[in-house]
Order: C-alpha cells, then sequence, then structure tokens
C-alpha cells in the first residue's frame, strides 16, 4: 500500500493549467522560497494521509463528473513523495488524463540520488514547470507560471509551448464552502483583465 500526505486538493479547477484539471498539493518542502504562495503546505509533518488508491477512485470520479483533462501536482514539493505520485501520474495516463507538475527544482536536478523514485514519475509526465517563485520577477505573460525564471519542460507530444500563451486563461478562483470558509488557489496576486 502507498500512501501520500496531501496539503489540499481541488477537485475540478481551470487555475492550474490547460483545461478542467484535478489540482494536488502535496504537504512538506525542504526549499523556503521567499513569498511562497502556498507557506501552509512547506512544513514536513502530517497533515492528510491519503493511500494513493483512494486518489485513484477520486481522479476517476472527477473524469466522469467533471470531464477533467488532467491532474496537476504541486506543494509543498511534489518530487519529495515521486514514489506514491509516480503511481498516481501512471493512473492518469492510463486513463488517458494528461500530468502537470510544478517543482521549485530545476528538471536537470532531478535524479534518483536526490529523489527516491523521480524517474518513475517524469516517465508519466507530461509539462514539468520548474525553478522557484521569485517574487521580484513576477511572470506577467504567461500562463500558470509566477516568475520569469520558471520554465516549462515538454516531455510529451501531449502540449507544447502555445499553452503557455492560450487566452482565457483563469488564474485563480476563490470559493466560499458551505460554512463559509474562503479557499483560492491559482496565482491569486495576479488578476487578468
Amino acid at each position: 500500500m502507498t500512501w501520500l500526505n496531501l496539503g489540499a486538493i481541488v477537485d475540478a479547477t481551470e487555475a492550474e493549467g490547460p483545461g478542467v484539471r484535478t489540482a494536488i498539493w502535496v504537504q512538506g518542502c525542504l526549499k523556503r522560497c521567499p513569498s511562497c504562495c502556498n507557506p501552509d503546505f512547506l512544513k514536513i509533518k502530517p497533515a492528510n494521509v491519503v493511500e494513493v488508491e483512494q486518489l485513484k477512485k477520486r481522479i476517476e470520479s472527477n473524469k466522469n463528473n467533471f470531464d477533467i483533462e488532467g491532474i496537476t501536482l504541486l506543494g509543498g514539493e511534489p518530487v519529495l513523495q515521486a514514489q506514491g505520485l509516480s503511481e498516481l501520474a501512471r493512473f492518469a495516463h492510463s486513463i488517458d488524463l494528461s500530468v502537470m507538475l510544478f517543482t521549485g527544482y530545476k528538471l536537470k536536478e532531478l535524479d534518483n540520488s536526490r529523489f527516491v523514485a523521480v524517474d518513475r514519475l517524469l516517465r508519466h509526465v507530461d509539462v514539468v514547470v520548474d525553478g522557484e517563485f521569485e517574487l521580484h520577477i513576477v511572470e506577467p505573460n504567461r500562463n500558470w507560471v509566477g516568475s520569469t525564471n520558471q520554465k516549462f519542460h515538454y516531455l510529451t507530444n501531449r502540449y507544447d509551448c502555445s499553452i503557455e500563451s492560450m487566452a482565457e486563461v483563469i488564474t485563480n478562483e476563490w470559493r466560499i464552502s458551505t460554512k463559509g470558509q474562503v479557499s483560492v488557489n491559482g496565482l491569486p496576486f495576479i488578476v487578468k483583465a
């Protein structure tokens, strides 16, 4: 049995990659990027520990109920949980969903000597967005990235660089629960008109 330690899940979002997607934030990060937009997910601690098989069922349900195009893996730092995420990404590909991965590490830093099973994860990822978020160089044009140093890497033919500049992309989403709690995902500090 494989488990993942999650910070949050949004079942259907348009603010975390191309199309409607299930966004999965893992808990825990070794980096401490100044101005991280997910500071609650940095601490390495048990948050919401979930069995991978349970997540597979949820993703399949989201495909059937929300017609999602793919999943997006964010954090925290996803490569710290590459083993469990590789199973999830492989499953997503098996049901014809795309996989997008955001990491604070550079792609060239992602090897098994540093991150267990990261090679298996990358085999089932279509797009990697790498690089730390840097507040002093906020990205004004490309979709889904916070700063100009972050790079898109296309590991399969599913997408190409046209997604970076697609028009009419939602950059943030605000939700109000039935209990009155407000949550936001995407890039809340960037609002495109």
